[in-house]
């Protein structure tokens, strides 16, 4: 329990803030209400769709110092609720109307619908990047030949020996993206699906690739660093990837951008408390398969964003999978360890 006592604390800020600004859009005390409500619902919908999330940033923090661990809530937590939660969808909007990111955050506080219709505008360009650069990530899990433990091994160990082939997993993404594009009805759609898919591949391309040279890992096969700056820097973009889906269907529920980077910050703080708790408690270690079910749900979630370019994906079924095959890894474990306990009686 201690180690959520920081997202409490910024549960409850968040609410105090979801308050006032519920107040200023509608001064009454359903306003209030509204803006409290809002700040709950984003929270729990934040929550709910990053429990993988915080799986594969357990797994990376715990070959990092305890230093960059500890910076991971005092630092990354800032970044992630003001980078990701609030400029990110400004950036956005500023590059999409064409006007300073000044101009963009005046429109995001003065006509809130309007900066939100821009937002939700640019849902399939950043679906592409979010589900190229996931469905990278995922692949890149299940093709590593050093991988020992196998969850669904039928599966796990077919898909490993693919490893062995140079190019594979950028190859699968990038013929996933062109099946994607040729639902598309314009060519203009299906250029921009395409490219920016194709940004998040290279993205992900560069980053192992720079982490795997500056570790002297030059095979660049495994996403998993010891830790540091760069370390650090790949953590926060792999948590920024995992948010795009939230942040867009975030302005489903309210288009004020402070409401939201506070509901959404609730979340995300709760998960990286979630991080450091199974960090601390050797969560992954002693139950192997919770990081298999993490990796799947990354890999259906890199699927459902790309389908959500053009077929409208609900947001409890993202959660609703995330769950279940969490906790069908969570129970596989529990009975893997208690057959290993039983052999060695």
């Amino acid at each position: 329990m201690k180690y959520f006592y920081p997202s409490i604390v910024v549960g409850i800020v968040a609410l105090i803030i979801g308050g006032v600004f519920g107040y200023i859009s509608q001064p009454s005390l359903s306003g209030v209400l509204l803006g409290c409500e809002a700040v709950v619902i984003l929270a729990l919908m934040e929550t709910a769709e990053s429990m993988d999330n915080a799986i594969v940033d357990a797994r990376i923090l715990a070959k990092m110092s305890k230093k960059w661990q500890g910076r991971y809530l005092t630092f990354g937590m800032p970044i992630a609720v003001f980078g990701m939660r609030f400029l990110f969808p400004i950036v956005i909007v500023s590059a999409i109307a064409s006007v300073n990111p000044w101009k963009a955050l005046v429109l995001a506080f003065q006509n809130p619908q309007h900066y939100a219709e821009i937002m939700t505008s640019a849902k399939n360009n950043i679906s592409a990047f979010g589900g190229a650069f996931l469905l990278m990530i995922s692949l890149s899990y299940f093709v590593d030949e050093d991988k020992k433990e196998h969850w669904i091994s039928f599966v796990e160990t077919k898909i490993s020996k693919l490893g062995g082939i140079k190019g594979f997993v950028p190859g699968l993404t990038l013929l996933v993206l062109l099946s994607v594009s040729g639902l598309l009805e314009t060519i203009s759609e299906r250029y921009d699906v395409l490219l920016w898919g194709g940004i998040g591949i290279v993205s992900y391309i560069l980053i192992k690739e720079t982490l795997g040279w500056v570790i002297g890992d030059n095979a660049g096969t495994q996403t998993v660093v010891r830790g540091g700056f760069l370390t650090f820097c790949y953590l926060e973009f792999i948590d920024g990837s995992f948010s795009f889906d939230s942040v867009i269907s975030a302005f489903a529920i309210t288009s004020d951008p402070v409401i939201i980077a506070a509901g959404l910050g609730v979340g995300a703080m709760v998960v990286r408390c979630m991080t450091l708790a199974m960090l601390h408690s050797n969560t992954l270690t002693e139950f192997a398969y919770v990081e298999h079910g993490a990796f799947y749900t990354i890999f259906i979630l890199a699927l459902l964003m790309l389908v959500s370019i053009f077929h409208e994906v609900p947001e409890w079924l993202t959660g609703c999978i995330g769950i279940v095959l969490i906790g069908g890894s969570f129970i596989a474990s529990v009975w893997e360890n208690k057959k290993k306990a039983s052999s060695r009686i």
